[in-house]
């Protein structure tokens, strides 16, 4: 079957791979969908992220649709379509046996060793890690369920006050679908920030109050002056860039919390510590989503969340490379692409 791969830096190729066969346990998947996320750009552009990379062409690719094509005696129906969550938990450690397999101790996770990723035909994955989806929903809502159901835990770590104001800094796919989760689950106000003007549009259009350029003007000042000087109750870094986390300290309220969701490029939280310290100011770090999927297909769903506007741009697997091009220079206002397999 085909797969794109990548084979070093900036070097993603279009190749043919063996069948996936599916163990007890697993369904065979048809791959409708990929979308190329920021951490597959990480390794692309790397080679790495977070210290892990590949020693050998690998398949990249962890948000995506399914299609059942086996369901290989599990109780999925061929033909079902189905959300997928990318990262497997053993089930059996510690972190799992409390609530907690996001953070499982053996975790594997789809397109870093040793799993290789999605963006090919077919994939076998774990039943429990399938969840299918209404059909009212459109394939292109499917993939970045992955990211909602992130955004889901990133606003329940947050436990926000009533009528909370939050800021999301930085306005990618991950930053507008917490902006969503934020409103939907409660926050009474939203502002954000982003590089690209035509995702600070974009926030604007999805229940921002206030959506701002992040440069070339230090975006804190117009931030706190919409809280009245007050700071936000709740900001969300999803930008993983130099500058936001300190930003993020500075637009946060004392006694608040600082959720941290984005993937910096280097391995390192540049702040004052002396800010976050003298405010008490949380903190708190975000791996995954962890159960989350229902609540994120059912927000979907009803139309609480838009998924749909995300995806921006839509290119058949033999231009995977350009793609790539498109993420890196986030060209054309580019949130998230879409591979069609």
């Amino acid at each position: 079957m085909k797969a794109a791969r990548v084979h070093g830096i900036r070097d993603v190729r279009i190749d043919q791979v063996p069948e996936p066969f599916p163990a007890p346990g697993e369904v065979l998947l048809r791959v409708p969908l990929v979308t190329i996320c920021a951490s597959d750009l990480h390794v692309y552009l790397r080679g790495q992220i977070g210290g892990v990379g590949w020693d050998r062409p690998f398949i990249p690719g962890h948000e995506f649709a399914g299609v059942v094509l086996d369901p290989n005696g599990t109780d999925l129906p061929k033909g079902t379509r189905v959300a997928v969550d990318p990262a497997i938990s053993c089930g059996k450690c510690d972190m799992c046996l409390s609530g907690h397999g996001n953070v499982c101790r053996n975790l594997q996770f789809c397109a870093m060793p040793p799993l290789d990723g999605a963006m090919r035909e077919r994939i076998a994955w774990r039943r429990d890690a399938v969840f299918p989806v209404p059909d009212s929903m459109d394939m292109d809502e499917i993939p970045l369920l992955e990211l909602l159901a992130i955004a889901v835990h990133s606003v329940e770590l947050a436990d926000m006050p009533p009528g909370a104001t939050v800021a999301v800094l930085g306005c990618g796919g991950m930053g507008l679908c917490i902006l969503q989760a934020a409103l939907a689950k409660g926050a009474a106000r939203a502002l954000a920030t982003d590089l690209v003007p035509e995702r600070v549009e974009m926030a604007k259009s999805l229940g921002a109050d206030l959506a701002i350029l992040a440069a070339p003007e230090n975006p804190v000042p117009a931030l706190l002056k919409a809280t009245r000087g007050h700071g936000a109750d709740v900001v969300f870094e999803a930008a993983g860039a130099v500058e936001t986390p300190q930003q993020a300290v500075e637009v946060c309220k004392p006694a608040g919390k600082v959720v941290l969701v984005g993937i910096p490029e280097e391995d390192r939280l540049p702040i004052r510590l002396s800010d976050a310290r003298r405010n008490e100011i949380a903190l708190i770090n975000v791996r995954r989503q962890n159960e989350n999927y229902a609540e994120a297909i059912s927000l979907a769903a009803s139309g609480k969340v838009k998924l749909k506007p995300l995806l921006t741009h839509r290119f058949a697997l033999e231009h995977v490379a350009r793609a790539y091009e498109i993420m890196e220079t986030r060209a054309d206002g580019s949130i998230r692409i879409g591979i069609e397999m």
